[in-house]
């Protein structure tokens, strides 16, 4: 006889635990459903900043900071990952000395770099990661690139935001590139 109770008591609780599992699966796919209306899968983004390039110098100094516009679009699959087409121009002539090829120098005149990296954020705190590849483009040599990267994005309101970031280009296989950008960005 205790034997029933023990049983029954088991499949009680079994039907109960699968009843609510049930009853919040209904209510989390009504929430899902909401957030994903309100989920912005499109950000664009404008930003300044400044490179530095160790390899690199000019004629009028060995320390060379380099100024940057960008533009970027991204789509965001969901809230952890997502693709980039960045775009990014450098403002300045310079010259970069390979290392591979035995010191030749190449100069550089303003190239523009395009990419496309994945975003990820494994955090909904506005923290994202950043990796892909992209190219160089300028008159005398492109470049191929691994970009890698960190942002931030505070959001003021509106679906606006304002996203300082650090990226790390390695371009060509030997020639590092760190850029520090401030953007401001708008999904939709």
């Amino acid at each position: 006889m205790r034997k029933t109770y023990k049983l029954l008591l088991v499949f009680i609780i079994i039907g109960c635990n699968s009843l609510f599992a049930q009853e919040n699966e209904g209510s989390s796919e009504a929430s899902e459903a909401s957030e994903s209306e309100e989920f912005k899968h499109f950000r664009a983004a404008f930003s300044i900043g400044h490179g530095f390039i160790p390899q690199a110098d000019s004629k009028n100094s060995d320390l060379l900071i380099i100024p940057t516009l960008a533009l970027e679009f991204q789509y965001w699959f969901n809230s952890k990952w997502g693709i980039a087409l960045q775009s990014d121009l450098e403002i300045a002539n310079y010259i970069v000395e390979l290392e591979n090829d035995m010191g030749n120098e190449i100069e550089r005149e303003n190239p523009l770099i395009i990419a496309v990296p994945v975003h990820f954020s494994p955090w909904d705190n506005g923290l994202a990661f950043i990796a892909g590849p992209g190219i160089e483009f300028e008159d005398s040599e492109n470049f191929s690139i691994f970009r890698l990267g960190v942002g931030y994005e505070f959001e003021f309101g509106n679906e606006w935001d304002f996203a300082p970031e650090f990226i790390y280009d390695l371009k060509s296989g030997s020639i590092n590139s760190f850029t520090i950008a401030f953007g401001v960005g708008k999904r939709f």
